[in-house]
């Protein structure tokens, strides 16, 4: 109890008082339950193998009972998905943005990696990382061989991770690898008991994930990825700043983008039909 609450910052009879509050007689009771829980498999492992159904059919449920033209199950989607920011926001410390923040813009290499929905949150982050510093890989695995990134990374590197549960099994042994080569681990999950938090320890972000979406929901890694970047450009300033202007500047002499505005009307030749 008193190692947990020296890792928590709490006194120890913090303890004591939740146990009581959770109507129980004392830390004791609460230790004992909590091993009882945790043996055998995990309630939530046993519930990964069915969640994709499940989540199907709690959004037909949800759409046959909207009334109108789905107008109300509309409405809850989007409150459910700002719910997501939300507790997104509430489990964000900003000792550990920071922190998170100032490794993405010294590092010597930055490595980015994801699978299935947790990937356009690592997309994402390239993205918008690589304009602002080069040397920011994202570990897309084109060729069958993404861990070949990872062969040369050192303790001047940074690996961030994205994984929901259940999780991705390469891209924890990713972050394994890159922990023992003394690198610095980001780690994005939607669980606090997520397994690569070992590596990440403090740089663990927990998101929220459950909505009215399917599967997952991504606005919460997304936003995180997003905040890490733009604390990140902020960190490098003008550096920043000078390569996405010459980045934009040859998008835009590239013909990359169209102007918005009124489109040209392009004539069409009128076959002669004299002959």
């Amino acid at each position: 109890m008193r190692e947990i609450a020296r890792r928590a910052n709490v006194p120890p009879v913090s303890f004591v008082r939740l146990a009581q509050r959770l109507g129980l007689t004392g830390y004791s009771e609460l230790k004992e339950r909590f091993i009882k829980s945790m043996q055998g498999p995990h309630p939530r492992l046993l519930s990964d193998g069915t969640r994709n159904v499940e989540s199907a059919r709690a959004l037909m449920k949800g759409s046959r009972a909207a009334s109108g033209a789905n107008d109300s199950f509309i409405q809850e989607f989007f409150q459910a998905e700002t719910g997501v920011l939300q507790e997104t926001h509430n489990h964000l410390t900003i000792g550990q943005a920071t922190e998170a923040a100032a490794l993405l813009a010294t590092a010597k290499r930055v490595f980015v990696c994801a699978k299935r929905t947790a990937f356009p949150a690592a997309f994402m982050m390239r993205h918008l990382l690589a304009k602002a510093r080069p040397d920011v890989v994202l570990m897309d695995g084109v060729g069958g061989a993404p861990e070949s990134a990872l062969e040369d990374i050192t303790a001047h590197d940074v690996l961030v991770c994205f994984t929901f549960s259940p999780f991705n099994r390469t891209v924890h042994s990713f972050a394994e690898h890159a922990s023992a080569s003394g690198a610095k681990v980001v780690a994005v999950t939607d669980s606090f008991s997520a397994p690569i938090g070992e590596f990440a320890k403090n740089l663990h972000f927990t998101v929220a994930s459950s909505s009215r979406t399917f599967l997952e929901s991504g606005v919460g890694a997304i936003a995180i990825a997003q905040l890490l970047c733009a604390l990140s450009i902020n960190k490098l300033g003008y550096k920043a700043q000078e390569r996405i202007q010459r980045n934009e500047s040859f998008l835009m002499q590239s013909g990359e983008y169209l102007s918005a505005g009124r489109r040209g009307t392009r004539r069409r030749s009128v076959p002669d039909q004299s002959a």
